[in-house]
């Protein structure tokens, strides 16, 4: 592939990833919701945690249908591979490993501890760490051209 291919379908990857770890956090917060007893305060906590997660996944997939709606009116679409075949970029495979060892600790921690607070804190800080590279790369990408 030439470089700009390799970049669009490096994108498409970045976006798809994040689209997946964001639906792969709402998983985990509504299974450690589902550990709280409903009178527990941490209950309510957990419960918008699950909306706001939601909400960003919201917002993930209209990133990732404009990427895709970008990508499709492009005219070498028909050369670039599935978003399967791209390896994720250095940067962030980095992030996606870290993010994968705190969603397995987060499954494990007992609903409701302040040790499954805390990792709940990591993965907000990871996601907000990918979406971050990801706009920079969209960013860099956008003043190459």
């Amino acid at each position: 592939m030439t470089d700009e291919l390799d970049r669009e379908a490096a994108m498409l990857r970045a976006t798809s990833d994040g689209l997946m770890l964001a639906i792969n956090e709402i998983q985990v917060r509504e299974g450690q919701k589902r550990g709280v007893l409903p009178s527990d305060p941490a209950f309510t906590d957990l419960a918008r945690d699950v909306r706001v997660a939601a909400e960003v996944i919201l917002e993930l997939a209209r990133k990732e249908e404009q990427t895709a709606e970008a990508t499709a009116r492009e005219p070498h679409v028909d050369r670039l591979p599935s978003i399967a075949a791209v390896a994720p970029g250095a940067n962030l495979a980095a992030i996606l490993e870290q993010w994968r060892a705190v969603e397995a600790r987060m499954q494990a921690a007992p609903p409701g501890t302040s040790e499954a607070r805390e990792l709940m804190v990591e993965f907000e800080r990871l996601r907000k760490a990918y979406a971050d590279a990801v706009d920079a790369k969209r960013s860099h990408e956008g003043r190459a051209r």
